[in-house]
């Protein structure tokens, strides 16, 4: 393969060393990813190269290993003579690699949605990856199975020559600007799309929290069997249960909290609290939690509210119902119905 200027290929039977830069490309991006290493331009250039046209240029690669092809036999009935060598230069192929990846990279997602990772940012770059990297090494085999006069070879300039060429008008400035619009604009639009390709989720992103009682007959996990009323004093057990849905990791903390209501016309408002139990859970995205707690209310009255208060990382100083990013709750009795405690 030759990088010099004529389009000649006196190296043809060396490594290709496009189809190398690709798929060093898609590897460099993949453990920047997995190492969760901070932005910047060169890895956000990286990353739109990686999205929009790297697997697109692979596949074009590997259906194109040879510097022309003919026609296939179907298309003659349109007119076109199938034995007449069609040659698809560099920056057609530039130009079909970027629509290629287009299609190619929502397939890796769709493929991926049915995986037990999902279409998710941790699965969707490494997949990507290795798309590009198997593609890559199947147009190598298709090339070195031509004879080197035969094989695809890149000349360095010449790409940036023939857009150049198509770009410029110099007696016709309007024209330029116009052709220089077109031509950002459809690699913003295409590094746009695959980029939100790449880092789409499956669905909604969401984290579902429950209280769960315990069936008396078999000890499993039922949704009722709450403690509906307790003495003063008596301890009660509920199961906790959380469920990631989200993008990432995510530390939960939740927060137990024995809630008394107005009984005046506004009747959700809580005035008086107390903290119950708390609690931390770690969880990868899909991954669910169960944690069985013991609780103890430590206030009597009717109707009252056992509230568990969720919060990604640490909750704030007065945890309450509505700063909470998710909440439940079951009713008790605690005591008689004689206490209702002061307001707060």
């Amino acid at each position: 393969m030759s990088f010099d200027d004529r389009g000649t290929t006196p190296l043809a039977g060396r490594l290709p060393l496009d189809l190398l830069v690709v798929s060093l490309v898609s590897v460099g991006v993949a453990t920047l990813a997995a190492a969760g290493d901070g932005g910047g331009v060169v890895r956000m250039a990286l990353g739109v190269a990686f999205v929009a046209f790297c697997p697109g240029y692979a596949l074009v690669s590997a259906l194109l290993p040879q510097q022309t092809s003919r026609i296939p036999e179907r298309l003659s009935t349109l007119g076109f003579n199938r034995d007449e060598p069609v040659a698809l230069s560099e920056l057609e192929r530039v130009v079909s690699s970027i629509g290629v990846s287009v299609v190619l990279v929502p397939f890796v997602g769709f493929l991926l949605h049915y995986t037990e990772r999902g279409i998710l940012p941790e699965s969707m770059v490494p997949g990507i990856a290795a798309a590009t990297v198997g593609l890559s090494v199947l147009a190598a085999i298709r090339r070195f199975r031509l004879p080197p006069d035969e094989r695809f070879a890149v000349a360095s300039l010449a790409p940036v020559r023939r857009l150049n060429d198509w770009v410029r008008e110099p007696d016709r400035p309007v024209i330029t600007a116009l052709n220089v619009f077109l031509v950002v604009g459809l690699v913003l639009a295409v590094a746009g799309i695959g980029i939100a390709a790449a880092t789409s989720t499956n669905g909604e992103q969401y984290t579902e929290l429950s209280v769960l009682g315990t069936d008396p007959d078999t000890g499993s996990a039922v949704a009722d069997e709450y403690p509906q009323a307790l003495a003063p004093g008596e301890e009660a057990t509920v199961r906790i249960g959380i469920e990631n849905q989200e993008a990432g990791e995510r530390t939960y903390t939740a927060v137990a909290q024995l809630q008394r209501l107005d009984d005046g016309d506004g009747g959700d408002r809580v005035v008086e609290r107390s903290e119950l139990d708390r609690f931390d859970a770690r969880l990868q995205p899909g991954e669910s939690a169960e944690r069985t707690r013991t609780i103890e209310p430590a206030m009597e009255g009717d109707e009252l509210r056992i509230a568990y208060l969720l919060y990604v990382d640490e909750p704030p100083t007065s945890p309450t119902t509505e700063n909470a990013y998710r909440s439940v709750h079951v009713w008790v009795d605690v005591g008689g119905s004689s206490a209702t405690g002061p307001n707060a």
